[in-house]
């Protein structure tokens, strides 16, 4: 062994170096492909809404309308007829015979206060049936009027009244002859001597029926006024349009009556403003 040359040693080697070369190489083990994970599917995105409670749109807070017939002191009813709509005022209606009335129908422009002059009665016997039935022949009135009750005792329409004859035709100052019933609206107050409450010399029943009397007179006034628009300047006692009448009373008619009426009349205004 000591003699082996140098050829043989290289020899050696390089079979050696060549075996090693060819030798196979060991199979690679393949690593275990990972099995696919199925991957949850994320949860579905939930975007949060607002936790605000929706505001709600305000709605316009108008002021209610105000009817305003239910505002008058006597509110009018209404019924359908054979002539057309008919109008009442007041507690019950009781028509005057057609022989006292005239068969037109008149737009209103005035209302003229009465006093019927019943004397026979105590002022607590003042009554609106006594009247009606004390009128006389060819004389008719719209309205009776005592401290219980209103009558109403001629048709009323809404555009107009039934031509009623509460003032006789006359001369006025200056020689016309003129009438007062074709553009009037009557009222006939039941009693006498309604002065006598400014006078001081009404007794506590008298005063009592007087006052009364003119407090449903003026509601009832207020509201005509209101529904036919006749200016409280057209509101006259009988006394200023007939000649040789007193009623209801000059003192009374511009020292009470048309103060209360000129009172509830501005309280009607401010009631039917918005």
């Amino acid at each position: 062994m000591r003699h082996i040359t140098r050829k043989t040693l290289i020899f050696l080697i390089s079979a050696v170096l060549f075996m090693a070369g060819c030798a196979p190489l060991p199979a690679a083990v393949p690593s275990p492909s990972p099995s696919p994970t199925s991957t949850p599917a994320p949860p579905p995105t939930h975007t949060p809404t607002s936790t605000t409670a929706p505001q709600l749109s305000a709605s316009p807070t108008s002021a209610p309308t105000k009817d305003p017939l239910s505002l008058l002191p006597v509110p009018p009813r209404f019924e359908n007829s054979e002539e057309g709509e008919r109008v009442y005022f007041g507690d019950a209606y009781k028509q005057l015979p057609e022989a006292d009335t005239v068969d037109e129908i008149i737009v209103p422009e005035l209302i003229i206060i009465h006093t019927d002059g019943q004397t026979a009665n105590l002022p607590r016997d003042w009554n609106t049936d006594s009247t009606y039935h004390g009128l006389g022949e060819w004389y008719s009135v719209h309205f009776a009027v005592s401290q219980y009750d209103i009558l109403q005792m001629l048709p009323m329409y809404p555009d107009g009244v039934l031509h009623g004859s509460g003032a006789a035709p006359q001369f006025n100052d200056q020689g016309e002859w003129v009438t007062y019933n074709n553009r009037s609206i009557h009222i006939e107050m039941s009693g006498h001597d309604y002065n006598a409450l400014i006078a001081g010399w009404a007794s506590p029943e008298m005063a009592e029926a007087i006052q009364k009397t003119t407090d449903k007179t003026t509601d009832l006034v207020v509201s005509l006024m209101w529904f036919y628009q006749i200016d409280p300047a057209n509101v006259l006692g009988h006394y200023q349009i007939g000649r040789g009448k007193a009623d209801p009373g000059n003192l009374y008619f511009e020292q009470y009556f048309i103060p209360q009426l000129q009172e509830k009349w501005e309280n009607l205004q401010r009631k039917l403003q918005p």
